[in-house]
């Protein structure tokens, strides 16, 4: 197992290191943010599972495999960057997230996290403990948003959704959504369908999207 060390709350990683092993920060107090060599192929399950004070993550472009729950609880998260150059995951249009390139999927995201147009799906967990998240907006491209992806957000009072049909939005019901607290701004033309329908209808409020929500 690599020899891990955290110095002024900068977790260092041995270069060399190709695996940062399950649970191998879990629940540090001390991690605030993350060099990962370029030596390292894999993250694993949990590897940072808990690390509510890291704040900052930067993937390189070696890393072709990360783990379930390897960013689980990382709530003070802001700030994502994938390098350019990785085959497997990216983060697209400086989107403060890690997408997976070959699905759309956005598998992990923060409170600075703009959901690209090109992403489909929301994945498991991806934004799960961020308490300082406020206000989301997902675009019309996003079709699925997967279990507990948004659990814990508990300050999350606000979601733009451009899409304009909410039957071609799927949303688990484990979503971790808090709707009685959140107002849901669709696109003008879509509120009477939106407040219609069984899911969304629980919202808190659903109003028309503003041209401020625009800019």
């Amino acid at each position: 197992m690599a020899k891990y060390k955290i110095i002024n709350g900068e977790g260092i990683i041995p270069n060399g290191t190709t695996e940062i092993e399950y649970n191998a920060f879990k629940m540090s107090s001390k991690l605030k943010s993350i060099t990962i060599p370029e030596s390292v192929t894999k993250i694993g399950k949990g590897a940072f599972c808990g690390c509510r004070k890291l704040t900052s993550i930067n993937i390189p472009e070696s890393v072709t495999k990360i783990g379930y729950h390897a960013f689980y609880g990382c709530g003070e998260l802001t700030s994502i960057i994938v390098a350019e150059e990785n085959k497997v995951y990216d983060s697209r249009n400086n989107c403060n997230a890690i997408i997976k390139t070959k699905t759309n999927r956005l598998i992990q995201g923060c409170a600075n996290t703009v959901i690209p147009e090109s992403v489909t799906e929301i994945g498991e967990y991806a934004f799960e403990g961020r308490k300082i998240l406020t206000s989301i907006n997902i675009p019309n491209s996003v079709t699925w948003i997967g279990d507990w992806a948004f659990s814990g957000c508990e300050n999350l009072k606000e979601i733009i959704l451009f899409q304009t049909d909410p039957s071609k939005i799927k949303v688990t019901e484990s979503s971790g959504l808090q709707k009685t607290q959140i107002t849901l701004y669709v696109p003008k033309e879509s509120v009477a369908a939106f407040q219609k329908d069984p899911f969304w209808s629980e919202f808190a409020s659903i109003k028309p999207i503003t041209n401020d929500m625009l800019k």
